[in-house]
């Protein structure tokens, strides 16, 4: 639970509020190793699985008004927790915000969907635009906050906008060209959760909708044969160049620092070998940045969130 002196009220406040207003699942002193791809992660006060917006919005306004912090969680993919875990609310949307209303070309598209769920109904639709994210993991909120992207393609060429409740528990629509989306990332206020994306796509063939994913699939050969629990990429690639490649040509590949290694197969990949703990995978992204800067002068930008403490 919180530490520090005021422990035992914090707890009792927690308490009271999610037994009297909230619908969905609460968790407390959860380990957040089991939520994140990379196995990694010690404990959070909190995990909160909001149902809908009523609950989101009395969950926010709730942590704000309690000056709590909290985290948005989707799936975890993106992540690495701190050992020393998180003092405070990790509000988890993967049970709720889970539909997709369809409109022709155009969708509205809950936060906690998978991106893997929406790249395959877009399929038996016949939608094109998001084959790009086929093997990606994470949430559509996720998926949105970093703009995430392959191949050329990102979700800002997808999304028309997003419905958020902000940190005063209100609902509000953004529309894309006010997102400042860029390399990795987009221009969410802050302290506002996404609820829902507004998608556009191509109206195509389901065949022709196939056939580029397939084609992203082979591609994406070299990463899906890392099995080790990871987080994907961990460094956003400098303009004009791999991450991946930097990291190999400067002999990084197979190294370690405890159970955590710099995959052999994918380098800008770090992976869990069976107990890594957060400050191993610290250890080697600061190795890795130190030496890609005094070989090419070149600064390495994490890609991946790290949140908790030591």
């Amino acid at each position: 639970m919180v530490k520090g002196k005021g422990e035992e009220k914090v707890s009792v406040q927690y308490s009271l509020f999610f037994i009297q207003r909230f619908k969905g699942k609460v968790l407390f002193n959860v380990p957040m190793s089991e939520y994140t791809s990379l196995k990694i992660g010690g404990p959070a006060d909190v995990m909160a699985f909001p149902q809908d917006e009523g609950d989101l919005k009395d969950l926010i306004a709730f942590a704000e008004a309690k000056n709590f912090p909290f985290y948005i969680l989707g799936a975890g993919t993106n992540l690495l927790v701190r050992d020393g875990g998180f003092r405070g609310i990790i509000v988890n949307m993967t049970e709720g915000f889970k539909d997709i209303i369809w409109q022709e070309d155009k969708a509205i598209v809950g936060a906690g969907i998978k991106l893997s769920e929406t790249v395959a109904q877009c399929r038996e639709r016949g939608l094109s635009g998001l084959e790009f994210a086929v093997g990606i993991p994470g949430t559509i909120g996720g998926a949105v906050a970093m703009n995430a992207g392959a191949y050329g393609s990102e979700m800002k060429d997808v999304v028309d906008g997003i419905e958020i409740i902000n940190k005063k528990g209100q609902k509000k629509f953004i529309p894309a060209s006010e997102l400042g989306f860029s390399y990795r990332k987009a221009e969410i206020p802050k302290g506002a959760v996404v609820a829902r994306v507004h998608m556009k796509f191509e109206k195509t063939t389901p065949d022709a909708v196939r056939d580029k994913i397939k084609e992203f699939t082979e591609k994406r050969r070299t990463s899906s044969k890392v099995t080790y629990p990871n987080a994907g990429s961990m460094f956003k690639n400098p303009e004009g160049l791999f991450a991946g490649k930097l990291i190999e040509d400067a002999g990084l590949k197979g190294e370690r620092s405890g159970e955590a290694q710099v995959s052999e197969i994918h380098a800008n990949y770090i992976v869990n070998l069976g107990k890594a703990k957060a400050k191993d995978v610290l250890a080697l992204m600061a190795l890795i940045r130190d030496r890609i800067f005094s070989q090419k002068g070149i600064v390495l930008e994490p890609e991946i969130k790290v949140v908790g403490e030591d």
